[in-house]
């Protein structure tokens, strides 16, 4: 999804209301287990040529016709993708060319678990194209409801629509007890952690070889990888709050040994430097 809108779902910027879209940012719990929430995020003032990012979390987006589509900048590639589509595992150097006159999208953000489980999905499919079709992905049924969806007329009777089909699949949801310790550990240090420290948080029952599997096999990426998603998105968020940005005081405080490593990642995730990016 558009880093800007994780980075408002990371540090909790939405007030969740059921009746406020004309306000603008919309966040809105779902009642089942499957989805963590959705978010409605308005992109008229938007500028088009929008880096994408993922936490490992996996995140349905629907633009808001089903005769939209998505143009998309990969490096020196141009992609092109439907209505809805897909953002899961490890995104780098990926740009949304916003259309004119967008007026927003529609992201559902998934416990991931569920996400594979509901959609029959194998999350190594991520692994080459993290950014993609979601009706590509999936069979004639859950097409069929993404087409009726579009049908509904405005954002809240989409959203209900959906929560009322999802919260009505039997699905798995199930992560084992350590992996989602380890997960909220790594949330609470906001990244700013390492595998050994994860390690020795949770235990001598646990082991590196048994870490490194439960990680790839229910979210598709090693913990390692899982670590440096959520240090960057935390500094980023926190390196662009700051009027007047110390790079080195958020890479030091985010957990990177220096400014160096801050701008190899920030490289490798969005493509530019931080002082070419538009942070506005």
């Amino acid at each position: 999804m558009p880093i800007k809108l994780l980075r408002n779902i990371k540090l909790n910027r939405f007030t969740f209301s059921k009746s406020q879209e004309e306000k603008g940012v919309l966040g809105q719990q779902f009642s089942g287990k499957h989805v963590l929430g959705a978010y409605v995020f308005p992109c008229k003032d938007l500028k088009s040529n929008q880096p994408l990012f993922n936490d490992g979390f996996p995140s349905l987006i629907f633009m808001p016709r089903s005769t939209d589509h998505v143009r998309l900048r990969r490096k020196k590639e141009i992609a092109h993708l439907k209505s809805a589509w897909a953002c899961c595992g490890v995104i780098q150097d990926t740009h949304w060319e916003i259309p004119e006159g967008l007026e927003y999208i529609l992201v559902l953000r998934f416990n991931p678990s569920s996400f594979y489980s509901l959609f029959k999905i194998d999350p190594m499919v991520f692994r080459s194209a993290p950014v993609c079709s979601f009706q590509d992905l999936v069979s004639a049924e859950w097409s069929s409801m993404i087409n009726e969806m579009y049908q509904k007329e405005g954002v809240s009777e989409k959203i209900s629509f959906l929560e009322s089909v999802l919260s009505e699949q039997d699905t798995d949801d199930y992560l084992p007890y350590f992996l989602q310790a380890a997960i909220d550990h790594i949330e609470l240090r906001r990244g700013n952690t390492t595998v050994s420290d994860v390690l020795k948080a949770l235990g001598e029952k646990v082991n590196h070889k048994w870490l490194q599997r439960n990680f790839v096999k229910y979210l598709g990426i090693s913990p390692k990888k899982y670590i440096s998603l959520q240090r960057f998105i935390y500094a980023y968020g926190r390196y662009g709050e700051n009027k007047n940005p110390d790079l080195l005081d958020t890479a030091l405080h985010s957990g990177y040994y220096d400014h160096s490593h801050f701008y190899k990642d920030f490289k490798q995730y969005i493509g530019i430097t931080p002082s070419q990016y538009a942070w506005d």
